[in-house]
């Protein structure tokens, strides 16, 4: 359900538009432009519908920000006599306007309009993103490609999905590919590291809550739940879910319904539901640290990604297509990796797979001069004898000043093109010192 924000600093007509609008839409309501910044800031907003004339930010203001750092369309609403005021914001920016007394049939028509234009826009933009992630999959390996030759019928199934693999073997890849391929496409796709949730955050995370639910609930929030509907649902490392928890979960999974926090109201949700784990989950039903029959809930589709080191073949077409994306992103003549280099990057176990491959040649381009050699990849790849103690020390030394030297450079970089090239304006934003900001440009040009 698409969500709309209303804005008028008059009680009655907010009312009334909740009670016009809310059956078919979900209705947020502020009284000036500030409190409906703070609702944009945590919400997901579809729509402004702002009066023009309200105290501590009028409605011309609210829209030159949602402007310059929201992608939301408005609509204004102005008196009759001051439809200057409605042609000056249409020019800055407004989808639409109406004027008072407000017709609601009218209201009506512009808002199914701007939504429609939204919905366009996000699915355009969906599919968009579909196509740049579908060569996110790099592989020649025959067991990959039999999963990869498989996710149009998974996709289209629409049941749960439960994906095994090592840390970093690229299981969220496949659940993106899932979804991309399947009739949720152009619905959200909601990832969530179930280890990075605390216990006593999972009701408010997941069920969202209501303003004033609790102490410091200062306004509505959609949870996971809610915002994965028409979509798909990822819960990565679900074996880090507390039992607590996952009672909770299988709730849900049962019936699809869900009560925000502070409310009454049951409601229905719609997602698909594709699960990831790089724990054996029926060792833990033995030990009862996980919950046999949500077990069986997500386990109706099971796809096993093997490790990097079960599919040396992907080693070399993956440290290339990292070589060449880093080297363009830092601007580094990196072009080839030496035989020498590739043959230790084919014989290192990867314990943290494609993952910890990434990184070693993020590292090696940025130490790289026109070809990554083995003194380039970190001691634990090269494996490398250095029986000299102090030339262990001064090679991991070097390593590090390159690496502080290219985040120095980027920060300065970023800073500067923020600020319009003006150092003392640059040195207030970072909260820095215009002296020590100068040292660092001297050491940039240099």
């Amino acid at each position: 359900m698409n969500t709309i924000l209303f804005v008028d600093d008059e009680s009655y007509m907010l009312e009334l538009m909740r009670m016009n609008f809310s059956k078919k839409y979900d209705v947020l309501t502020a009284q000036n432009g500030l409190e409906a910044l703070e609702i944009i800031r945590k919400n997901r907003v579809d729509l402004i519908v702002t009066d023009i004339k309200m105290p501590k930010m009028d409605g011309i203001e609210l829209l030159r920000i949602v402007r310059d750092q929201f992608d939301i369309p408005v609509i204004i609403i102005t008196a009759f006599g001051t439809i200057e005021n409605a042609v000056e914001a249409i020019k800055k920016g407004a989808y639409d306007y109406i004027t008072k007394p407000v017709n609601l049939e009218d209201l009506e028509t512009k808002i199914d309009r701007s939504i429609n234009y939204v919905n366009i826009k996000r699915e355009n933009s969906i599919l968009r993103e579909r196509i740049k992630r579908s060569s996110n999959i790099i592989t020649k390996s025959e067991k990959i490609l039999k999963i990869l030759d498989k996710i149009p019928q998974y996709a289209n199934l629409d049941l749960p999905i439960l994906i095994l693999g090592e840390s970093g073997t690229g299981k969220e890849l496949i659940a993106r590919a899932i979804h991309d391929q399947g009739p949720r496409c152009t619905g959200p796709f909601m990832a969530v590291n179930m280890s990075a949730i605390p216990v006593e955050l999972f009701e408010s995370e997941f069920f969202g809550y209501e303003q004033g639910a609790f102490t410091g609930a200062n306004s509505r929030k959609i949870g996971k739940f809610e915002a994965a509907n028409g979509g798909t649902l990822f819960l990565d490392e679900i074996g880090d879910m507390p039992l607590e928890d996952q009672a909770k979960l299988l709730r849900v999974l049962q019936d699809f319904k869900i009560t925000r926090l502070g409310s009454v109201e049951e409601r229905k949700i719609d997602f698909r539901l594709i699960s990831a784990t790089n724990k054996p989950l029926e060792k833990m039903i033995d030990d009862k640290k996980f919950r046999e029959d949500l077990y069986y809930r997500i386990n109706v589709i099971r796809i096993e990604i093997p490790p990097l080191r079960e599919r040396p073949e992907d080693i070399e077409i993956l440290a290339e297509y990292y070589m060449n994306r880093y080297a363009e992103q830092m601007k580094k003549n990196v072009k080839s990796i030496s035989p020498k280099a590739m043959e230790m990057l084919k014989t290192y176990r990867w314990p943290g797979n494609v993952r910890e491959l990434q990184n070693v040649i993020l590292r090696a381009v940025l130490n790289a001069e026109g070809e990554i050699k083995a003194r380039d990849l970190p001691l634990e790849v090269s494996e490398e004898e250095i029986i000299d103690y102090r030339a262990f020390l001064l090679r991991k030394r070097i390593e590090r000043d390159k690496l502080y030297r290219q985040l120095e450079n980027q920060f300065v970089s970023s800073l500067l093109f923020k600020a319009g090239g003006n150092v003392s304006k640059a040195a207030e934003m970072a909260k820095m010192d215009r002296r020590l900001l100068q040292n660092m440009i001297k050491h940039l040009n240099g």
